[in-house]
């Protein structure tokens, strides 16, 4: 029987290595954690969205608030499955790459389900092989967005400005079309995140943001991760606990806040995706 061949991803160019292509493998890592009650993958019947149509009928802030207290502490498999079945092929993935846990959970349910990933020019080499293993292990309908900038300083004087053209712009041209997308934001990551919704309005984009991992910690993650023998991306063996852009990413003590690596010498706590 003939295979199938692999998904083309959708991107002006193929992913570049500015350092070269890393050295290391990617590796599974075992973590040693407690139980949890996290549900595995669902049995759910997945859902096909070239079988959903996309949602025309407008989304008011009464059925928004409706699902988010409906679905509070639900499965996160059944987070995704309402938000394909409400928005059809209106939906997206939003990953950042950090892990897989959201896009393993999210395409068990919805195989054809797109994933947008925003390759600011600035990732490290380790995340974008990482990116380009996770793609081919699921064959990724990836959907990859980049600025309209080339290679500068700006990281360097201005870390919102910089955020803005790399992330914020390309994520809204990504978006467009859409009517809801999802990502891994959890209440845990930051106080700046503790009041992460499950289902809420994205005021910026006039659009619906859902958030099926919101009620998730980090021992949630790693558990879920350990179950399901999930590909780790392999700065985390390094220390770096939280992993963005190269210039503005550094590896933190153990037991520090993750996200201390983050912009460490300013201020600055969030790239503005989720603000």
């Amino acid at each position: 029987m003939d295979r199938k061949p692999p998904r083309r991803v959708r991107q002006e160019r193929p992913l570049r290595f500015p350092f070269g292509k890393p050295t290391k493998l990617i590796r599974q890592v075992r973590f040693r954690v407690p139980s949890s009650s996290v549900v595995a993958p669902s049995l759910l019947d997945p859902v096909s969205l070239h079988q959903t149509a996309v949602s025309i009928q407008p989304v008011g802030s009464r059925e928004i608030a409706a699902a988010a207290l409906a679905l509070e502490g639900a499965p996160a498999e059944e987070i995704v499955a309402w938000a394909a079945g409400r928005f059809g092929s209106g939906l997206a993935l939003t990953a950042s790459f950090q892990d897989c846990v959201l896009i393993d959970l999210a395409v068990g349910v919805v195989p054809d389900l797109s994933v947008v990933f925003l390759d600011t020019q600035y990732h490290f080499p380790e995340t974008l092989a990482y990116v380009e293993h996770v793609r081919e292990r699921y064959d990724l309908d990836l959907v990859v967005s980049r600025p309209r900038v080339g290679l500068d300083d700006r990281w360097r004087s201005d870390l919102d400005g910089c955020c803005a053209v790399r992330k914020i712009e390309p994520l809204d041209r990504a978006l467009v079309g859409r009517s809801a997308w999802m990502s891994g934001l959890r209440r845990d990551e930051a106080p700046a995140r503790a009041g992460t919704q499950v289902v809420a309005r994205d005021e910026r984009r006039g659009l619906v943001k859902v958030n099926p991992l919101a009620t998730w910690s980090d021992d949630d993650v790693a558990h879920y991760a350990a179950e399901r023998d999930l590909p780790v991306h392999p700065l985390l063996a390094s220390g770096y606990r939280s992993i963005g852009c190269w210039p503005c990413t550094t590896p933190v003590a153990a037991g520090a806040d993750p996200r201390a690596g983050r912009w460490a010498a300013s201020e600055k706590t969030e790239c503005g995706l989720h603000l």
